[in-house]
């Protein structure tokens, strides 16, 4: 078994394409879709039929060479020279065309522009009747089938954006010539229903046929007569219905739609911060305002008077004191001049004084002596002099120079 690799395989295809000389130069009809002018100039669109479909792609040399830059749009019969092409790496195949010969538009088309110049004249389609859509919608109500991929990407952007928000499905079919009035009654449904704070009518991809309900005239009234503001979300970002012309806002896709409703919760958590911020710092200015204006109130009535009854009293207080420092020395040198004539007073009176001269102090059974006749010979006596003490035995007295008593 041969088993080649992508590679290989796209290889293979694109050299039995480049092979082929009838794919380098053919002509090939079909209505225009999805018409996209690149920044560069080139053009890209898809032809079809009512049963396949296939890409084209005009470099932008040809366009201008060929004068087709304003003329290349949707819904219009066209027949193009091309030459087919695989893009190996990818493994698409397109047509590159080189020539295109414009013939009239198709009879949806034609009906499409026709319905388009009606309402337009009638004014479903003025700015002035659109409303904003709310800024924090709770709940949400999506007008789309409940088997399609629509309600899937819708659900899944909002989870992650903000899983608070709630849905409300009102379910109905996105396809076919009966699919109009239904879905009508879908947006009306969800415009009466009093938790729906905005509407998403929408469905994904297709052809002009796939999408023409959501041209029916009962819809666009519907979107026109609604309370509710509406989201259209219908086709990929080159379709355009009549439902795109008169809804409040359009989503270029469903998961663009749900991008519009839905407002990130992180956002609200940043302004939440932001605000808190603020106030906490307009609640910091105020404080410091008011301390500043009490500060002015406080000096303007209370703080300089008090200073300046505080003052006079420090004034005065310090007069006292110096006051009280002098009454205090004078007292001071005064009682220190008395303590001082005490002081040689006493120490006229101090027997050491005596002693120091000479003088001596006579004790006998420790009272002083102050007479001869208070001695008799062997007692014992204690002279105390200016350095000790000596003890002595008497062996006579003498008064007056006369011995009064003998051993």
């Amino acid at each position: 078994m041969n088993v080649l690799t992508i590679t290989q395989l796209n290889n293979l295809i694109k050299r039995t394409l480049d092979r082929e000389y009838l794919l380098k130069n053919v002509y090939v009809s079909g209505t225009i879709i999805n018409a996209k002018r690149h920044s560069s100039g080139h053009m890209y669109f898809s032809l079809k039929d009512e049963e396949s479909a296939i890409d084209v792609t005009m470099w932008s040399s040809t366009v201008m060479q060929k004068g087709l830059a304003n003329a290349i749009q949707n819904g219009l019969l066209v027949t193009v020279k091309a030459s087919v092409n695989f893009y190996n790496k990818m493994g698409r195949l397109n047509l590159i065309a080189s020539d295109m010969q414009i013939g009239s538009k198709s009879p949806l088309q034609l009906e499409f522009d026709a319905l388009k110049r009606e309402l337009t004249a009638l004014g479903y389609f003025d700015d002035s009747h659109k409303q904003s859509l709310p800024y924090m919608a709770s709940c949400i109500g999506i007008v789309t089938s409940q088997s399609g991929a629509v309600l899937h990407d819708i659900l899944h952007v909002s989870e992650r954006r903000n899983p608070l928000v709630q849905f409300k499905l009102f379910s109905v079919p996105v396809q076919g010539n009966t699919a109009g009035p239904v879905i009508a009654k879908g947006i009306a449904a969800a415009d009466t229903d009093p938790d729906v704070d905005v509407i998403i009518v929408g469905r994904g991809g297709g052809s002009m046929e796939d999408l023409w309900c959501f041209n029916d005239r009962s819809v666009v009234e519907a979107i026109y007569n609604a309370n509710t503001p509406i989201i259209s979300a219908v086709g990929h970002e080159t379709d355009y219905t009549l439902c795109d012309y008169v809804a409040d806002a359009r989503g270029a896709t469903p998961s663009h739609a749900a991008e519009m409703a839905v407002l990130p919760i992180t956002t609200l958590q940043d302004q939440l911060s932001e605000k808190e911020e603020y106030l906490h710092e307009f609640i910091r200015y105020t404080l410091q305002q008011k301390r500043t204006d009490l500060t002015l109130l406080f000096n303007r009535r209370l703080g300089i008077p008090a200073l300046q009854f505080l003052h006079k009293q420090k004034t005065h207080l310090q007069e006292l004191s110096q006051s009280l420092t002098n009454a205090t020395k004078e007292r001071y040198n005064t009682e220190k001049h008395s303590l001082a004539l005490l002081a040689q007073q006493l120490e006229s009176l101090n027997p050491l004084q005596m002693m120091v001269k000479g003088f001596a102090k006579v004790e006998h059974k420790d009272k002083p002596i102050t007479s001869v006749t208070q001695l008799h010979p062997k007692d014992d006596i204690r002279v105390t002099l200016a350095d000790g003490y000596v003890n002595a035995m008497v062996k006579e007295a003498h008064k007056d120079g006369r011995i009064t008593k003998k051993l």
